[in-house]
């Protein structure tokens, strides 16, 4: 069976590493952008299974990426993976069209879990 592919998009590379490592080590293909806008020219090329997006980043927020690929008509789930635990901040991520949004930190199991439920719908 071919690996579920999963897009990483994350200004903080520790983070990036950290994700990075947690789905390579479950068997995912993980695909790393630093910013909205690089995500947006490689998501169509990379095809992921699931998105994971931070929200506050330099170029193009978390949000704003969301929705351009919504608007791209991507059905992938995206799961926002954030240090803000603001409900309004939350509520726009949805909004925006993510399918679920996490706080930083997040031990690792739980954020697994969450993406391979979302997988599996």
């Amino acid at each position: 069976m071919e690996n579920k592919k999963i897009l990483i998009i994350d200004d903080d590379v520790t983070a990036l590493d950290i994700v990075d490592f947690l789905f390579e080590d479950k068997g995912f293909d993980v695909v790393r952008r630093a910013d909205g806008l690089s995500a947006l020219q490689c998501v169509e090329e990379v095809q992921p299974n699931i998105i994971l997006v931070d929200l506050m980043m330099p170029k193009m927020n978390g949000q704003e990426c969301v929705r351009q690929i919504r608007e791209k008509g991507l059905t992938v789930p995206i799961v926002a993976f954030t240090a803000v635990d603001d409900p309004e901040v939350h509520r726009e991520a949805m909004d925006a069209g993510c399918n679920l949004v996490l706080t930083k930190p997040c031990k690792p199991n739980v954020l697994v879990q969450h993406v391979e439920s979302l997988l599996a719908k």
